[in-house]
């Protein structure tokens, strides 16, 4: 009985880890694919994106005007053991009713915190390219109070539009350029490749560790 079951587990594990080496094989793919985007020509966002997927890791390009007043500060955003914020600037596309997120750079918390630095927005049209990605889908909330003004704890999409009533497309654009005081955000693609890979290990050693334990207790039978 305990041959069969010792058994058992060590097929079962063995082909999860096979599943995941086969899992990342395939993200691996994905992986390939997105990095090659980042490499195509530039697309130009002139009204409503039906679904992101298209644009992830694409360099987009928009022309219109900063919409100042819904200015957001993303908090407690490390930099190089520093806190501070991702300022996010909506610009109205032109010709457009819809706008875009704009993620402008990186500031570090002041004396004045929690208020946020003054980040100045410049006024009239403007142009901004970067790569356009997707905030997390999953995050941390420190408190209830996820919104304080113009501080937030985390962006996303949905809690933007309904906060503001704004019409936005479901990307934000990291901008290239970036104003003085500000520092680039930068994002690489990241299939989830190394996630697969340590879920295999995992596997492939418990398969290990139970057939050592089978043997282990057989040979102690057969003393």
């Amino acid at each position: 009985m305990t041959t069969v079951a010792a058994a058992t587990f060590i097929a079962l594990t063995l082909w999860l880890a096979a599943w995941q080496v086969n899992r990342a094989g395939e993200k691996s793919q994905r992986q390939a694919l997105l990095e090659v985007r980042m490499a195509d020509p530039p697309v130009h966002l002139t009204g409503p994106v039906s679904s992101p997927d298209s644009l992830m890791y694409r360099r987009v390009k928009a022309s219109g005007e900063w919409i100042a007043e819904r200015q957001v500060f993303i908090d407690n955003q490390i930099r190089d053991g520093r806190a501070g914020f991702h300022v996010v600037t909506p610009l109205r596309i032109g010709g457009s009713r819809d706008a875009v997120l704009v993620n402008r750079g990186w500031i570090a918390r002041s004396r004045a915190y929690p208020r946020p630095p003054d980040v100045g927005v410049p006024q009239g049209r403007v142009e901004v390219s970067g790569i356009a990605t997707r905030p997390p889908a999953r995050y941390l909330e420190l408190s209830a109070d996820t919104i304080a003004g113009n501080v937030w704890q985390n962006l996303s999409i949905e809690r933007y539009r309904s906060h503001t009533g704004i019409a936005i497309l479901p990307v934000v654009v990291l901008q290239d350029s970036t104003a003085p005081g500000l520092s680039r955000v930068g994002e690489k693609p990241d299939a989830g490749i190394a996630k697969h890979q340590e879920y295999a290990l995992t596997w492939l050693a418990l398969a290990v560790t139970a057939m050592v334990l089978w043997i282990a207790l057989n040979l102690r039978r057969v003393a």
